[in-house]
């Protein structure tokens, strides 16, 4: 093979290398767990993600048959990698959401079921430049609030995510 032809493939090669490099995708998790109400605004979110959610912004759309909103809400927290339920060493901050909620109720109010899609459209601190999105369930039971709320998530991390260091004793 001729000298310049090496060369060049070598250079397309090394070029090819360094933008898989600058293109390889940030930490990625997957996390799933509760969320529990606290108010009509402010929920605690348990399992994967540790921390307190909030609706900052709601705006009804319409209400029956199918009940339909959207809004905008606010994580602070972390992501519980290790799972030992402590956002010690983990990577904490703020995530921020605009979602999309709609749920069908029986008669008196009584929720029959309600889902809601979460986009991440941005984080503070260690979720900075994150992406993602949640998903929620909410399923009728017998508790005081008659229904309980479900997540699954893709939280992608940007690139200067660090974790929080860990607390003395």
């Amino acid at each position: 093979m001729r000298p310049g032809v090496m060369r060049c493939i070598t250079s397309i090669a090394l070029v090819v290398a360094v933008g898989l490099v600058v293109a390889a995708p940030a930490a990625g998790f997957a996390v799933s767990g509760q969320q529990v109400p606290k108010s009509a605004v402010k929920y605690k979110m348990k399992g994967d993600l540790l921390g307190k959610f909030k609706i900052t912004k709601f705006r009804l759309i319409r209400d029956a048959p199918v009940f339909k909103a959207k809004g905008r809400e606010r994580f602070n927290g972390c992501i519980d990698s290790d799972r030992d339920r402590s956002c010690d060493g983990e990577v904490t901050g703020r995530l921020f959401f605009k979602f999309r909620y709609w749920a069908r109720f029986e008669d008196g109010d009584q929720l029959e079921l309600g889902t809601c899609a979460h986009r991440v459209t941005g984080g503070k601190d260690g979720f900075a430049g994150a992406t993602g999105f949640l998903m929620m369930v909410d399923t009728p039971n017998g508790s005081p609030v008659g229904f309980k709320t479900h997540y699954e998530a893709e939280i992608n991390l940007g690139l200067n995510a660090k974790p929080n260091q860990p607390r003395p004793c």
